[in-house]
């Protein structure tokens, strides 16, 4: 079973479309498509698929809405961003890198080694990071991993949307319940191009790069 999780605002629509376009259009095909409507008041009409279930949600969340509603899914999940296209193969190419550590990983193509904590600023403080845009050619454990670009089996992890109590903060909630539940984030190699951004006007690191303080203090708290 391939599961795969978006969360989504009104002006990403048109991105949007294009995003479940490739993850419905996999080589392994994704058996459901989770879309959290951060804040929509319509259903956008190409949603209406057999493998698409959607929910409207208040966007209280924010990107952590990704996470909703994984409580008894079983199998592969997948989180993924409304601002990338994800290639034919990247179902199958990220589920057979996971079997190699036994399912015992969360895996992404996204994410940063920190340095020595207490860190001053969750953004700037690390040793190195690696892009999902960008060739990685290293399979390292990470301190952050992106979880736009990110997945694992459910019986090694469970990351409970409930206790993310700060919302726009995924990649350091999910840090940290890996952290609390002994599960290891890694890089997974990949080339350039592989995953390809869209380019939407606005961005949540637009507004959290300028104002660490929240995510800085959760980062250091586990």
């Amino acid at each position: 079973m391939i599961t795969a999780q978006i969360a989504t605002i009104p002006e990403r629509t048109g991105l949007l479309k294009l995003v479940v376009h490739s993850l419905l259009n996999q080589v392994d095909p994704i058996d459901r498509l989770n879309i959290m409507l951060n804040g929509h008041n319509q259903v956008p009409q190409f949603l209406n698929h057999s493998r698409i279930t959607y929910y409207f949600m208040d966007n209280s969340k924010g990107d952590g809405a990704k996470f909703h509603n994984l409580k008894g899914v079983k199998g592969y999940i997948f989180t993924c961003d409304d601002d990338l296209i994800y290639p034919h193969d990247y179902t199958r190419v990220m589920i057979s890198k996971i079997k190699e550590y036994d399912n015992k990983v969360i895996l992404t193509n996204h994410g940063r080694i920190m340095l020595p904590k207490p860190v001053g600023n969750a953004y700037s403080d690390r040793r190195v990071s690696y892009h999902c845009l960008e060739e990685v050619t290293v399979n390292f454990e990470l301190s952050i991993g992106g979880t736009g670009v990110m997945a694992w089996h459910s019986d090694y992890f469970y990351p409970d949307v409930n206790k993310m109590l700060i919302k726009n903060m995924a990649d350091i909630w999910i840090a940290k319940f890996a952290h609390e539940q002994n599960c290891k984030i890694h890089i997974n190699p990949h080339k350039e191009g592989w995953i390809k951004y869209l380019q939407p006007e606005h961005t949540i690191w637009d507004d959290a790069y300028q104002h660490p303080e929240e995510m800085t203090a959760l980062y250091n708290s586990f």
